[in-house]
């Protein structure tokens, strides 16, 4: 058996048409045809009746659907099991991570990680950090790194490190040299202040700010990432986390500001675990070393 009789006969019994199968799976029609009169050949009775251009399963056919997804998934499993052995891996860790972390402390976390650990495969699901710990509660990764806590019964939260927030502004020419300084309140009634992109201090932070300065205006903007492109093209201010613009700051692309009237609070990011693997003890050990 050919498994790509398989997959002519699973794209063909969805889309009802053999043109359409084979549009699905990059062949020609053809081949498709040829695939299923292969595959019927083999199992001895007709798995399609023909009407003009549609096809229809027959009760062999309906029967055939889940032996078929079953070849169809064990293939495929198996050679993503070989190709993880050619490779050189022996385990595997799955690690589920915040966008904001994703792109600030991650990779210098997994290199380290990576260096003691050549054997082990990484995979990386960036996910909102409300979603971590409820992945991790279900077993579908074996590490979270989150910017919230999570208190769940059987899910072990550890905070691992805590950081400032700033207030960053576009830098519109201004300059910081020669003890000159950003006027926040300028600042504040030119631009919207773009909000929400963390999931954990903004309520608090945004009431201050509208106690200190009432009638600012404000943007939701979700991610942090997006929120650093608007403040560099003049859209808007931001309170971010310092790990987040640091790069940004350092290359003068945004500006950090003070608000002097203003206490901001700090952000802390968190390890999630329930029954760690030994590879998850790992990389929480690899984390640990480092922050």
């Amino acid at each position: 058996m050919n498994i790509h009789w398989i997959e002519s006969f699973l794209a063909a019994a969805q889309y009802e048409n053999f043109r359409k199968a084979a549009s699905s799976l990059y062949v020609s029609q053809p081949t498709v045809t040829v695939h299923i009169h292969q595959l019927e050949k083999l199992v001895g009775t007709d798995l399609f009746e023909r009407t003009g251009r549609k096809v229809v399963l027959t009760h062999y056919g309906r029967e055939f659907v889940q032996h078929a997804e079953s070849i169809y998934d064990a293939y495929h499993k198996g050679m993503v099991h070989m190709d993880r052995k050619v490779q050189g891996f022996q385990k595997e860790i799955r690690i589920a991570v915040s966008p904001l972390i994703a792109t600030s402390y991650l990779p210098h976390w997994v290199k380290a990680f990576i260096k003691e650990n050549p054997h082990t495969e990484v995979k990386v699901e960036v996910m909102e950090s409300m979603l971590i710990g409820p992945a991790i509660d279900e077993g579908k990764v074996d590490i979270g790194i989150s910017r919230m806590p999570v208190q769940s019964i059987g899910v072990t939260c550890r905070q691992i490190q805590s950081e400032k927030l700033v207030f960053v502004v576009p830098h519109d020419g201004r300059e910081e040299e020669n003890g000159s300084f950003v006027d926040y309140e300028e600042v504040l009634r030119e631009h919207v202040l773009l909000t929400h992109n963390h999931p954990m201090y903004w309520d608090d932070v945004l009431l201050l700010c509208k106690r200190l300065l009432p009638g600012i205006r404000e943007m939701k903007v979700s991610q942090v990432h997006v929120a650093k492109r608007f403040i560099e093209e003049g859209l808007g201010c931001s309170i971010l986390p310092r790990s987040a613009v640091r790069r940004e700051i350092a290359e003068g692309r945004i500006l950090e500001a003070e608000i002097p009237k203003l206490d901001l609070p700090t952000v802390s990011t968190y390890i999630l675990t329930k029954s760690p693997s030994e590879e998850a003890a790992a990389f929480s050990e690899t984390i640990l070393k480092l922050v």
